[in-house]
């Protein structure tokens, strides 16, 4: 416990210089706030901690109002006396105190309530600069891939804020110091271009992709960041947790949940939420994803028409029906065709009729149709024509292997 409340001093005197030049102060301070702040600085520069100490509390009973002076004697405090002693000192001051001092005493937590005292603090005091840097220290991870995202945004959130209310002008007075406030808004600006660059592709909800065989839809979720749960609902049925998967993330040790799972068949279109649990177990979501099969059977089909591998035409690879043509592609993706014309050595100028679309089983073939067309021998190149459900058409010749 030590050790932590040490660390917590050390991070809040992270935010203050411990030693400043006369010249620096603003000139809101009176003649015995300097003073005060002289007495410490020079008690600081000889190593008399005990000294420093009472010239910081001389300036904070002085009712002085400096964010970069009350925290750090908080932490002081805390340091040098222990939580419950450093509460009972502040509160012993008095609350005629302006905002500075009322942080201070909020920071005066244990550990694991600090964020929600700042947050609080924050609520009330939404346009207090020096907060909003305080709070988005709480969010704060040295391995910036170690922050969950929701708390990466939030940190951005916060410096954001703090760094408008620089641009307005609204932050010096808040300050007893003007070379901490260069000091703090440095540390913002650095900070948050470090949050920028990490948050350049996330996303905030999971996308997800949807693929169909013959017994089973598979869902398959690309997740914003790490989760320890996942869990989906399909409808208004209840919320079931995805399978752990079978191997340990390597950087943290946990078994991770698996981001797929599957939906039978028949399940008709529908609203599925899906929520998770980020590295520190908040639950974040649910998130709203549409499932409707058959217009996902229509985009995937037409998906695999435009790209170039399998291709519209297929020939035959062996000796056996080496003079056949198949359309085996369009035969499969057929839902999302209006029509399929196909021509030898030329321009596609014969129908090929395809089957009416099947959405129960749409890549199948009826067992009285064919997907293949007989060639002449001298054939060289084969060209397809489709025509889209939605009307736009595509052509595309492909030349037959030499044998």
């Amino acid at each position: 416990m030590l050790l932590r409340l040490i660390a917590v001093a050390l991070t809040l005197a992270a935010l203050t210089v411990p030693a400043f030049a006369q010249s620096s102060f603003t000139t809101s301070l009176s003649p015995q706030e300097q003073a005060a702040l002289e007495s410490a600085r020079t008690h600081e520069l000889r190593g008399d901690e005990v000294q420093a100490f009472e010239a910081y509390r001389a300036f904070v009973q002085l009712d002085g109002e400096a964010v970069d002076i009350d925290p750090k004697f908080a932490a002081m405090a805390r340091a040098r006396l222990g939580l419950d002693p450093a509460r009972a000192l502040f509160r012993q001051m008095g609350e005629l105190h302006g905002a500075a001092f009322r942080l201070a005493l909020a920071t005066l937590t244990e550990l694991s309530e600090r964020r929600k005292a700042l947050e609080a603090f924050v609520a009330t005091h939404p346009d207090y600069g020096p907060a909003l840097v305080l709070l988005a220290n709480e969010y704060y991870r040295e391995r910036i891939e170690d922050a969950p995202l929701r708390d990466r945004l939030r940190e951005r959130e916060l410096l954001s804020a703090f760094l408008g209310l620089d641009a307005k002008g609204k932050l010096a007075a808040s300050f007893a110091d003007s070379t901490m406030l260069a000091a703090w808004i440095d540390r913002a600006e650095r900070r948050l271009a470090v949050l920028d660059a990490s948050l350049t592709d996330a996303r905030a909800a999971p996308s997800v992709a949807f693929s169909r065989s013959n017994s089973t839809w598979m869902v398959n979720l690309l997740m914003p960041e790490a989760a320890t749960e996942i869990s989906y609902r399909v409808g208004d049925g209840p919320y079931r947790k995805t399978a752990s998967n079978q191997w340990a993330d390597s950087p943290t040790g946990r078994t991770l949940p698996a981001t797929n799972f599957d939906l039978p068949l028949d399940t008709p279109k529908t609203t599925i939420l899906v929520k998770y649990r980020d590295l520190r177990r908040n639950e974040i979501g649910p998130f709203p994803i549409g499932f409707d099969p058959e217009k996902i059977i229509l985009e995937n089909a037409r998906a695999t028409l435009e790209a170039d591998w399998p291709g519209w035409v297929q020939y035959s690879d062996g000796e056996t029906n080496r003079d056949w043509v198949y359309f085996n592609t369009p035969m499969q993706t057929r839902c999302a065709i209006k029509s399929l014309d196909y021509g030898f050595d030329g321009p596609p100028d014969t129908p090929f009729a395809l089957p009416p679309c099947n959405f129960a089983n749409p890549s199948g073939e009826p067992a009285d149709a064919t997907s293949a067309v007989k060639m002449g021998p001298n054939v060289r190149s084969v060209s397809a024509r489709i025509t889209f459900l939605d009307g736009t058409v595509g052509t595309r010749s492909y030349r037959r292997p030499k044998r």
